[in-house]
């Protein structure tokens, strides 16, 4: 694909954006989309109607009018008013079921920006190691070229070998598909970040990552500062839920019943107004069934959370163990790279008698091969980083930080 064409994509990418061009946003207006994304839309829908208290029930569960007329005549008239109350345990545990139900809720939304965050947090990462890697493949291409353009000027000069032209002319052709598909590789997921904000200005090159020195000091942090996940979080309200549910059917009862009685036309005075009340006692149950249902969900989640609890701390030691790793390998690719002193090398051969520019220009691509290694060893070590950063629940911690800016910006 010629790059004539990939400016045709570029430019048809341009308008399936926006029309009304946005402001520049940053990479945390970014990482801000996490909270606004659509897939948080039904649960907001669900505590927005659980904030109205449509769950409350009633004092009363029946208010019955009765007439009664033996006699079918004026005297023997009769009225009854009963009513039912409703059983107080089952008000206040129903109350009690409906604000747990909320909050696991919002422990869900939570989760959910959770994940919202990580994705978006991986999705940076690759645009910005995208870029880099863009960059990077570009300057390859050029030095390749370069190389190329030096055995087609000097074709009778002792440094002209055939192999080698070929070889200059099939590697000018690798670097350059290398760096086309990398282009296309930015621009799909530079798409990706524009719908998402709906603004087709990023302008990202400056943005600084954070070092590994901050990562090493962040991580002994969030290890010393660990705290139960938003994953056992939502479980434990889940088994609280269940809890409150069980008691609720234990408390679905009728208590009894009050009732006023009101003969107006006898002629006893003394037995126009009358009162009943009624208690149940509830020995004979319908509901045992819905109670046993209710000890099962219970027992299960419970289970569930010892499971996963267990399966959290072994996690959380694995993913920091493996952070821990990837630093000390890169840590140990950057010495070494240290030690080839690739620069130093370069200014002896321009200097040297025997002056090869060929060996100069494969020197210069030996350099940025070493380049690309580090490159993609920092970006393990951040993929990394991400993983720790949401299985220690440190994306959702207030306030919000960026974590792959150098300067820990808050999220505003």
């Amino acid at each position: 694909m010629s790059f004539s064409r990939i400016s045709v994509l570029g430019i048809i990418f341009g308008f399936i954006i926006n029309a009304n061009i946005s402001a520049q946003q940053s990479p945390s207006d970014y990482l801000l989309t996490a909270f606004e994304a659509g897939n948080t839309q039904a649960l907001e829908a669900q505590l927005e109607f659980l904030s109205r208290n449509p769950y409350r029930l009633p004092l009363a569960e029946e208010i019955e009018l009765r007439y009664s007329n033996n006699e079918n005549t004026l005297e023997d008239a009769r009225y009854r008013l009963r009513l039912r109350p409703n059983n107080p345990w089952k008000i206040r545990r129903n109350n009690a079921l409906f604000n747990a139900l909320e909050k696991e809720l919002s422990i869900e939304q939570q989760l959910i920006f959770k994940e919202n965050l990580y994705d978006r947090y991986h999705t940076l990462l690759e645009y910005i190691f995208a870029s880099k890697k863009t960059a990077l493949l570009e300057q390859r291409y050029q030095l390749a070229s370069k190389k190329l353009a030096l055995f087609r000027e000097n074709p009778q000069a002792e440094l002209f070998d055939a192999r080698d032209f070929v070889d200059a002319k099939l590697e000018t052709v690798e670097r350059l598909e290398e760096w086309e598909e990398a282009n296309i590789e930015l621009m799909n997921i530079q798409l990706e970040i524009q719908l998402t904000l709906n603004s087709t200005d990023l302008k990202w090159q400056e943005f600084e990552l954070i070092s590994t020195d901050q990562i090493v000091e962040l991580s002994k942090r969030l290890l010393a500062e660990s705290l139960p996940s938003t994953e056992l979080q939502l479980l434990q309200q889940r088994i609280e839920v269940a809890k409150i549910e069980t008691s609720k059917e234990r408390a679905d009862f009728d208590i009894g019943f009050v009732e006023a009685r009101l003969a107006p036309n006898l002629q006893n005075d003394d037995n126009q107004l009358g009162f009943a009340f009624g208690i149940t006692i509830p020995i004979f149950r319908d509901n045992k069934d819905q109670i046993a249902e209710r000890i099962l969900d219970e027992i299960e989640l419970r289970e569930e959370y010892s499971d996963e609890a267990s399966k959290d701390s072994v996690m959380k030691v694995l993913e920091f163990q493996f952070l821990q790793d990837q630093l000390s390998q890169h840590q140990k690719l950057k010495e070494s790279v240290r030690k080839t002193n690739v620069d130093v090398l370069g200014d002896n051969l321009a200097r040297s008698e025997a002056y090869n520019p060929i060996a100069l220009l494969e020197l210069e691509e030996g350099k940025l091969k070493l380049e690309q290694l580090l490159m993609r060893s920092q970006e393990r070590v951040l993929e990394q980083f991400v993983e720790v950063l949401f299985i220690y629940d440190a994306m959702l911690s207030k306030p919000l930080i960026n974590y792959l800016h150098k300067d820990l910006e808050i999220i505003e």
